[in-house]
């Protein structure tokens, strides 16, 4: 069944984007991964087969959730293809199980499965010099150790050439827990996974100079999201991404008092207290060239960002692309901002984006009181709000009269646009179209998180002009937007 449904989804691909879009999603087997069932299609011709007639019109290749992916990209390269209309190169969602890549080593020297500065990629890139969009695990960049000097310089060109060609960046890290959101923590997990994520933000992202769109996803460290971002103000921005476990500015929970008691529990109706010794946030400079020479991964001490630590994501955005930005997003919901009780630190944070006079579109994830008179109401909540997606649900009249009140998408189309309207620009707010700002909420289930999303348009004086939702993940409209929102699919 499995096969007559690729075949028929492969087939209609085809017929849509006739020998354009070489896109490799799902289930591996397809393409001959070791361990396909089908035991002709292991052998790296039948990938040569697929491409065979096409090398002269493919302008995108992508693979996505790609099981076995290290066979199936060892096949790609063992063919030494030459597609001179390539545009787009793209290996997402490769860092997590199911479809976490291999190591792999050999006597001489230790590389990743599919390191993307090592060979054989390194050759695939000297032979592709104008890839507009790149996507690529952020730890499978460059090697663990170089061979030899003239390495290092094929590796220094390949980099200054899509520093020079490059529009659109994304690079994914493994989702882990919220626990690794410091370079610290990071380190007590893996001294490798950071020396490689620092590395790629030294050697990679500062040689960046076209880029319009930086898509980051997975645990990145603050401090690197905030160096790697810092690292491309040669850059004129147009869209920042950033997605993972913690929410991607700061923690914007450190002032809760510990009277107050559990975040996950908060009591809406019930004011949150806040401590009043804030941090400030200070505005020192980072110091520049600290990785003067090359040195192996292991070694590289992550010292490299540390003076990053004390200034916000939001303002090092805005020195170097205030004016370009028109899309911001940030995800992740451990530390976000309380929608019912912002903390001052979620004020300071979001006050930042008075910057961005050019924003058309804000994406943030927010946190959620969800305990009424000590009764937790996640599964009410996610009932009601599935009234408006779906299907009517059966809530008791008293019930029901509490979650209208304090969580009905009108009731929380107003919060949102409480909570970030007096930050944004005026004079983005005062655009004909406004300001749309999509917040996103989790709901926490017994067997299942689900993440809904409203959508409020904010106008003049930040106020709520118009909003649409309660939306889920896979809400057809969501996904219809989301797959026309793909620029290079």
């Amino acid at each position: 069944m499995a096969t007559e449904l690729d075949s028929t989804i492969y087939t209609s691909l085809a017929k849509q984007h006739p020998s354009s879009v070489l896109d490799i999603c799902g289930n591996a087997s397809c393409l001959g991964c070791a361990n396909s069932p089908n035991q002709g299609r292991r052998d790296p011709l039948f990938f040569y087969g697929v491409l065979n007639g096409q090398t002269e019109t493919l302008t995108s290749i992508t693979f996505d959730w790609l099981l076995n992916g290290r066979a199936v990209l060892e096949a790609l390269t063992s063919t030494r293809p030459n597609f001179p209309r390539l545009r787009a190169l793209q290996l997402r969602n490769a860092v997590n199980p199911p479809a976490q890549l291999e190591e792999t080593s050999s006597s001489a020297v230790s590389y990743t499965g599919c390191c993307l500065l090592g060979p054989p990629w390194l050759d695939f890139l000297q032979r592709h010099i104008n890839l507009e969009c790149l996507a690529w695990p952020i730890e499978h960049f460059l090697p663990d150790r170089t061979q030899s000097e003239t390495l290092e310089d094929d590796v220094r060109d390949v980099i200054q050439t899509l520093g020079h060609r490059l529009k659109s960046l994304r690079v994914d890290a493994p989702v882990l827990n919220h626990h690794f959101d410091t370079v610290e923590m990071l380190e007590t997990y893996s001294l490798r996974a950071s020396g490689r994520q620092a590395a790629f933000v030294r050697f990679v992202a500062s040689q960046m100079r076209t880029l319009r769109v930086i898509k980051v996803e997975g645990t990145v460290p603050i401090e690197l999201r905030l160096e790697l971002l810092k690292a491309l103000q040669h850059c004129s921005l147009q869209r920042v991404v950033v997605i993972g476990v913690n929410w991607a500015l700061a923690d914007t929970w450190t002032d809760l008092e510990d009277t107050h008691g559990s975040h996950w529990r908060l009591e809406i109706g019930n004011p949150v207290l806040w401590e009043n010794d804030i941090p400030s946030i200070q505005q020192t400079p980072l110091q520049e060239d600290l990785l003067e020479t090359r040195q192996d991964l292991e070694a590289l001490s992550l010292e490299v960002v540390e003076q990053a630590a004390a200034l916000s994501i939001l303002e090092v955005i805005a020195m170097g692309q205030a004016a370009s930005v028109i899309e911001l997003k940030f995800s992740g919901f451990i530390g976000a901002p309380m929608l019912h009780y912002p903390s001052p630190k979620a004020q300071v944070e979001l006050s930042h984006l008075k910057h961005f006079h050019s924003l058309r579109y804000l994406t943030t994830a927010v946190w959620l009181a969800v305990t009424h008179e000590d009764q937790d109401l996640s599964p009410q909540i996610y009932e009601f709000w599935n009234t408006t997606i779906k299907k009517p649900a059966q809530i008791p009249q008293g019930l029901h009269h509490t979650l209208t009140k304090y969580y009905s998408p009108a009731v929380l189309a107003e919060k949102v646009a409480e909570l970030v309207g007096p930050h944004l620009s005026p004079q983005a707010c005062a655009h004909p179209l406004g300001v749309k700002v999509k917040a996103l909420f989790l709901i926490q289930q017994s067997h299942h998180n689900e993440i809904f999303e409203l959508q409020v348009l904010i106008g003049n004086k930040g106020k709520a002009m118009s909003f649409a939702g309660m939306r889920d993940e896979n809400h057809p409209e969501k996904l219809q937007e989301k797959m026309l929102g793909r620029e290079w699919f």
